[in-house]
């Protein structure tokens, strides 16, 4: 498991991140970072085969998994869930994000392995942020699976803001390419989503997200039990093709 990004750390871990945490912090619209190379390539393209041998049977909710149970996947799906819910792993959390009570949530709620077939989207929105018994939301992550992603073929990952007239605004846009991550905090700015999905039939757009919580709030101000869509930027709502698109959903293309 201690390839690419654990590699790095291993060698240079205390300028790694420093470097990392600093670009963290300082990056816009909101705390966040794209990494790149983080696992073994063997280990990420046997979880990807054994996801493509379950999407057409596997009872998705909302295009996810349900629950914390990631046998069907293949044991290298299991071992890279667990991987993502370890002490280093969140070590390593919270060092880049500077929470240092922050967990993991081991039961995996509204998150895990997601399928995204051609004609998917996901309004932007920012995420229920709090938990009894769990905590406060703090930190998101977006592990990218898809192999060979075409920029045209759309599902971008997107962070942005809302402008002064409550428009949505598109900052950030990451390609969702193969053992790519984005680690973002989560906050009423957090802002995220993706467009229209439009690879080919046989094609799917795969992200594990994984979610992190804390005792402290951070910048939370009020409890929020469900998701904030606040719809496409004023360019996207003039096209045809995003009429009737809301929320997390799917539309035949």
């Amino acid at each position: 498991m201690k390839k690419g990004l654990f590699y790095k750390v291993d060698q240079h871990k205390d300028i790694f991140h420093t470097i990392v945490s600093t670009n963290y912090q300082n990056n816009s619209p909101f705390p966040h970072i794209r990494l790149e190379n983080l696992f073994s390539i063997d280990l990420m393209e046997d979880v990807v085969e054994n996801i493509y041998k379950n999407k057409d049977t596997y009872k998705w909710k909302k295009m996810c998994t349900d629950g914390s149970d990631f046998s069907k996947f293949g044991d290298a799906t299991v071992k890279l869930t667990d991987y993502l819910i370890s002490d280093e792993w969140v070590g390593f959390l919270r060092e880049l994000t500077g929470i240092d009570d922050l967990r993991p949530d081991k039961n995996w709620y509204a998150s895990g392995i997601n399928v995204e077939p051609r004609g998917s989207h996901l309004e932007p929105h920012t995420d229920f942020n709090f938990r009894k018994g769990v905590g406060w939301r703090r930190v998101n992550l977006l592990l990218f699976l898809s192999k060979d992603w075409k920029k045209r073929w759309g599902g971008q990952n997107e962070l942005g803001h809302q402008n002064k007239d409550d428009e949505y605004v598109c900052d950030k846009k990451y390609n969702p390419d193969f053992n790519t991550a984005v680690i973002f905090s989560t906050s009423s700015i957090s802002y995220h989503g993706f467009g229209i999905v439009k690879c080919p039939k046989n094609q799917v757009r795969i992200v594990i997200t994984s979610y992190y919580y804390s005792e402290n709030k951070g910048p939370h101000t009020n409890e929020s039990y469900s998701t904030n869509y606040i719809g496409w930027d004023k360019r996207r709502k003039q096209k045809e093709d995003y009429e009737n698109r809301e929320g997390t959903g799917f539309k035949e293309l």
